[in-house]
């Protein structure tokens, strides 16, 4: 007897039934808003700060064009940009073009890089959920320090605190697993699952089985792209119909409309650096879109943003 497909796997399979009715424009910006969600991720993973009994990155740290971790950010974009699949790799270069980024080569990929060398060598699958406990099992046992601890106990001031421990590399896991959507059977498909890898799969005592709180992430993971998915068009779609009769103004308007609602936050020296217009160009085209209802410019730092809160992707 055939079992029924879990949620997770219904989720994918609805997207991948619409990857072959999916635009260039809605692929661009499918791609750049996967982008902003694994940035989300990875600041909630990543060690930035090893020390302390609280990790709290602070408000927008985890937005990717307006977090302060810049040096980070470098990083995080050269390996995708180097790692990825097509969509996604252009994406992170079109991202660094805007933050006048170069490429970077860090020493703290280096666990990526082998977490993304054993998941290949497991592919190509017809069972995404067993590949992905198979490479659980070799990066909890050979791979040491992709473990993350519970807690340790410190003296502070000559008294015995607990404090977290030290965070591991389940955000390498995290990262290559989410440039891979071949392991789930689409091909070069403009998106990444972020968050398939999370945290707690790698700690030394779970609560839950390790394949329960897998398939927990997945089904997040397919939801939150499958909103995405569903966000990205309907801002495509309302490009065309508030920008119809408008592009005599500003022929750069829908390009820029789609940078700033997968992006997020931009500045107007950031659209201009990532349309590869000057700022005064960038600017007709903000102004177009403001014209047309479409964006507003913050209070706070004047970045530009949708004037529709519902067309901004939400956890």
């Amino acid at each position: 007897m055939v079992s029924a497909p879990a949620p997770w796997q219904l989720t994918l399979a609805r997207i991948e039934g619409a990857l072959p009715f999916i635009s260039p424009e809605l692929s661009e910006c499918l791609a750049l808003a996967s982008l902003r969600r694994l940035w989300r991720v990875h600041v909630r993973d990543y060690p930035f700060d090893n020390i302390g009994i609280e990790h709290n990155p602070g408000l927008e740290a985890d937005e990717l064009m307006r977090s302060w971790y810049s040096e980070e950010r470098r990083q995080f974009l050269s390996w995708i940009s180097r790692r990825g699949h097509p969509p996604l790799a252009h994406a992170a270069k079109l991202v660094m073009a805007a933050k006048s980024h170069s490429e970077g080569f860090s020493e703290t990929y280096r666990p990526a890089d082998r977490a993304l060398e054993r998941l290949d060598a497991l592919l190509p699958t017809r069972d995404p959920m067993g590949a992905l406990l198979e490479w659980l099992a070799e990066l909890r046992t050979e791979e040491i320090d992709f473990l993350e601890g519970g807690s340790e106990m410190v003296q502070v001031g000559g008294f015995a605190i607990t404090r977290s421990a030290p965070r591991g590399a389940a955000w390498a896991a995290s990262l290559a697993a989410a440039i891979r959507p071949h392991l789930f059977g689409l091909g070069s498909a403009p998106l990444a699952l972020a968050g398939i890898m999370p945290r707690a799969l790698f700690r030394e005592f779970h609560e839950e089985p390790l394949p329960a709180l897998l398939r927990s992430a997945l089904q997040t993971a397919t939801d939150n792209a499958a909103a995405d998915l569903r966000v990205m068009r309907e801002a495509v779609t309302l490009a065309d119909k508030q920008l119809a009769g408008r592009l005599y103004a500003s022929s750069t308007a829908p390009q820029a409309w789609r940078m700033i609602v997968s992006l997020g936050p931009l500045t107007r020296a950031e659209l201009a650096r990532c349309l590869g217009v000057t700022k005064r160009t960038a600017s007709q085209s903000v102004s177009s879109l403001q014209e047309a209802g479409m964006v507003r410019l913050r209070e706070t730092d004047s970045a530009i943003v949708p004037a529709n809160a519902d067309l901004v992707p939400r956890e």
